[in-house]
């Protein structure tokens, strides 16, 4: 074993067109480690190390050596293989936006102003009291609803009880302007759901406003389950190991969501997706061929399902009700999707890195989907709409999972 104890290490910098940004390191971290540290892709450099002897430097594929490892190295060279600035957006160094209300902060958020003539970003760390998290929420509601809902018409809201549809709700009452008709609906059926009950109706009888709870034995009936039979989330692991129950909660809260709609004889649905969420679902889409989905205005058969939080990031929603907020978490089980997984995971990387871009994607992405809407069509066998032909195996598993039942539900 070489003695390491008194050689000095190896000095690690990244190198750009721009010049050379030092990096440190200790002797028993690995190079991937340096990096990971320091928010440098690993993907965008190539190591060239310059022997202690003298020489040029060598091409070196050492993501997994430690600097201890580099025996014979002076420096470790990582240069970047685009002519950018690699630093340009780096939020190490923020200016602090204290709150309107100081003692009152529920949250925080990152924020960055771009200056393109001079190549530099500017980033502000905005401290934030629920008061200032639900002016911000109640604005971006606002704006959507009254582009997306005509005035005077009713609405059935979509309610967990969570941060989300909490918020929702809270922009949606300070909409005076727009004389719409709010019906907030909450299912259950699984254990989260039902926990988030109690909260809902605090909620709605804090905004004056009637919940409606769409029992278990409805919530089945949906798709024709008999009222008896074992639960949702046992159905669906069965036959859909791996994958999320937050898929068919998807389709059973829209289906219970427009069933109240035609009830009261409206087509205006909506549910508290947010900025993350609807980034999550299209860049998942794209990346697997297909458009995006239409938001915040989605058009299902005679249904519209409008999604007013969808440039609303989740932490300045949890920062609306904050104690909400941390019983709906509690209540959570864990998702064992990879898919699921990856893309939220890619999704907060961007956000938080790149504080900004999210809602630069999101916006992209709305402009390109309502151009261009996906249309659905009614699937008679499975009993609701579809937006492309479902293979005949899946469709085998979907209908096995429901016992052999024929979802009935429009």
């Amino acid at each position: 074993m070489t003695d390491t104890s008194s050689r000095a290490l190896p000095t690690v910098s990244v190198v750009t067109s721009h010049g050379r940004q030092p990096l440190n390191g200790t002797a028993d971290e690995r190079l991937i480690d340096i990096l990971n540290r320091n928010r440098v892709p690993w993907s965008a450099v190539a190591a060239y190390v310059v022997p202690e002897s003298g020489g040029d430097p060598r091409l070196s594929p050492s993501l997994d050596r430690t600097l201890a490892e580099f025996e014979d190295a002076s420096e470790i060279l990582l240069y970047f293989n685009r002519n950018v600035n690699p630093f340009n957006f780096s939020i190490e160094d923020f200016k602090i936006i204290e709150s309107d209300d100081p003692g009152a902060e529920a949250t925080e958020y990152v924020y960055q102003r771009l200056d393109n003539e001079s190549g530099t970003a500017e980033s502000f760390l905005k401290k934030l009291s629920p008061e200032e998290c639900r002016q911000i929420i109640a604005d971006r509601v606002g704006d959507t609803v009254r582009a997306h809902v005509p005035q005077g018409a009713d609405l059935v809201v979509g309610v967990s009880g969570g941060g989300d549809s909490n918020a929702l709700l809270y922009g949606l009452s300070q909409l005076s302007d727009h004389g719409i008709t709010v019906h907030p609906v909450i299912l259950k059926g699984i254990p989260d759901w039902d926990a988030g009950v109690p909260r809902a109706q605090a909620l709605c009888e804090k905004y004056g406003l009637e919940l409606t709870v769409v029992e278990a034995a409805e919530v089945k009936e949906l798709l024709g389950i008999p009222a008896d039979s074992v639960d949702l989330i046992d159905r669906f692991e069965r036959e859909f190991q791996g994958d999320d129950f937050e898929f068919l909660g998807t389709l059973l809260i829209r289906l219970a969501l427009s069933k109240a709609a035609r009830d009261i004889g409206t087509s205006y649905i909506a549910t508290g997706v947010n900025l993350e969420d609807i980034v999550c679902e299209n860049l998942f889409r794209v990346t697997t061929g297909l458009k995006p989905a239409a938001f915040p205005a989605r058009g299902i058969g005679e249904t519209t399902l409008v999604l007013p939080l969808w440039l609303c990031p989740k932490r300045i929603i949890d920062g609306c009700f904050p104690k909400f907020s941390l019983e709906n978490y509690d209540a959570r089980y864990p998702c064992f999707s990879l898919g699921r997984n990856l893309y939220y995971s890619v999704v907060y990387a961007m956000q938080s890195q790149f504080p900004g871009y999210l809602e630069q994607v999101a916006r992209g992405l709305s402009q390109l989907s309502m151009k261009d809407p996906v249309e659905y069509t009614y699937n008679e066998q499975l009993g609701f709409h579809v937006e492309r032909t479902v293979p005949f195996p899946l469709l085998r598993r979907f209908q096995k999972m429901l016992s052999g039942a024929t979802a009935s539900a429009g």
